[in-house]
């Protein structure tokens, strides 16, 4: 029993050390996950990774919408948005 309060200890000890300080990598993990739609974080993964990944969604509807609008030759929606615009062109080119 007391090797498991050890045990404890030195996980405890390395997620405060080392895994509370990394939060701009844990950001763009969750960010880059939506990017790829890959499956949302772990209800066990840090609020920052999750706050990422919301972002990553949020960015990735936008540059489809963008991008599916300039393909179909729709009128653009999002004019003060520049990566719905900078979508909106690419799809206007690929057409």
């Amino acid at each position: 029993m007391k090797s498991l309060g050890y045990l404890a200890a030195i996980v405890i000890g390395y997620y405060v050390f080392f895994g509370g300080n990394n939060k701009r990598e844990n950001y763009d993990k969750g960010y880059e996950t939506a990017w790829e739609q890959e499956s949302a974080p772990s209800r066990w993964a840090n609020k920052e990774e999750k706050r990422g990944y919301e972002a990553g969604l949020d960015d990735a509807w936008t540059y489809n919408t963008g991008y599916d609008d300039g393909y179909e030759g729709r009128k653009p929606l999002y004019f003060n948005d520049s990566l719905y615009m900078d979508a909106y062109k690419d799809g206007k080119e690929d057409k």
